[in-house]
């Protein structure tokens, strides 16, 4: 009976033994599926975007602010005064020179012409008649002339058509001026009377519209009656600070922006500088000129202006981006087949986006724009060409 207690015991215990073992082995086979084996991880190099050294121009501008205004303006008002018969244009039509605006009534005036024609007509034919008369007085007076020397006549006789005929030659030098201040008195009325046309003195665009149909206009005091501006060419001017004005050239090209074409530069250029400084803000005056053939810019907008006084011709240039400090030196990254080199540079001037190199670069060598900034000298790169 103890043998047999002790036999069950025995086989209990290796039982135990067994499946304690077999589940040692089981967590080491799951242990053995959980380890990531360890690999080599491949490191892929950096993308960098590079632009070409180039040769060009390049300043430094003057930034200035200013209004636009319009090359020129006037202020149309009437020649003659009298009621408005018929208005011909509105604010906001563009007009050619020569265009009728408005028409004033001309009844009163076709009268004085006709009458001043009439006029002129009577004294030609008082002109006629009084030739023919002196015509005769002076087929007479000869005659009588020869009739005196043989003493067929008296003296008294001869002396009467003598003074006739030099009265009547007298009388043909106050025609023709009644004649000329007739023809004067007619001009005049005919003058009045195209006047009652009124015409634009120039190409250019209506802003302004001061009358209306049937209304009565005088010179005196002047009745407004339209404002005309011309824009093929607009102007704007800026103050700069005196500093500038020994740098500063008439022709000296302009950039101009406003804010209602946002993206888009308009070139002019320095039309007049005056000398004067102001003496309270110790600036002067500068007018720029503006083409503006399809009217974009109108007159009172906004201007922002650059000016550039001294242009750095055929010199080489990159972006200015490209440039960094780094242990106080200048230097750029420059493309060596699919490597960074880090170089040293000597920089010129700079607009902002581009910068003159004038040492340490070669025309047609790429230089790195973006993605260099902590880079290191010497580095592999992937390289994205603008």
């Amino acid at each position: 009976m103890e043998r047999d207690m002790a036999s069950k015991c025995s086989v209990f215990i290796w039982i135990v033994i067994g499946l304690a073992l077999l589940m040692c082995g089981c967590q080491n086979s799951d242990s053995e599926e959980k380890i990531t084996p360890l690999g080599s991880k491949i490191v892929e190099p950096a993308t960098v975007k590079v632009s070409k050294v180039k040769r060009g121009d390049i300043s430094v501008p003057l930034v200035a602010t200013g209004t636009i205004f319009p090359e020129y303006e006037s202020k149309i008002g009437p020649k003659i005064s009298g009621t408005i018969e018929t208005v011909y244009v509105d604010e906001g039509d563009e007009v050619g020179k020569g265009k009728i605006l408005v028409k004033l009534d001309q009844e009163s005036l076709l009268i004085a012409v006709r009458q001043g024609q009439a006029v002129v007509r009577v004294a030609e034919a008082q002109l006629k008649e009084a030739e023919v008369k002196v015509e005769n007085l002076k087929k007479e007076r000869k005659r009588l002339a020869n009739l005196f020397k043989k003493n067929v006549i008296s003296q008294q006789k001869y002396d009467d058509i003598d003074t006739a005929y030099s009265m009547a030659v007298t009388e043909i030098e106050v025609i023709r001026a009644q004649i000329l201040s007739c023809r004067e008195n007619l001009a005049m009325a005919e003058q009045k009377l195209r006047d009652t046309v009124i015409i634009a003195p120039f190409s250019g665009l209506i802003v302004k519209r001061f009358i209306n149909q049937g209304e009565y206009v005088s010179t005196m005091p002047p009745s407004p009656l339209f404002l005309i501006m011309n824009i093929d060419k607009v102007k704007t001017e800026i103050g700069l600070p005196e500093v500038h004005l020994e740098h500063i050239n008439i022709g000296n090209p302009v950039d101009v922006t406003v804010d209602t074409y946002r993206g888009i530069t308009f070139k002019g250029r320095i039309s007049t500088i005056n000398p004067m400084v102001d003496p309270v803000s110790r600036a002067f005056t500068v007018k720029v000129e503006i083409p503006n053939k399809d009217h974009r810019l109108k007159p009172g907008m906004f201007a922002r202006v650059k000016i550039y006084p001294k242009i750095h011709k055929d010199a080489l240039i990159v972006p200015f981006k490209s440039v960094m400090k780094r242990e106080g030196n200048t230097v750029v990254f420059v493309i060596d087949g699919n490597t960074v080199r880090l170089r040293a540079v000597t920089a010129g001037i700079n607009n902002e986006r581009e910068i003159e190199v004038i040492d340490g670069l070669k025309e047609g060598e790429e230089v790195v724009v973006e993605g260099h900034y902590g880079m290191a000298d010497n580095t592999k790169v992937r390289v994205e060409r603008e």
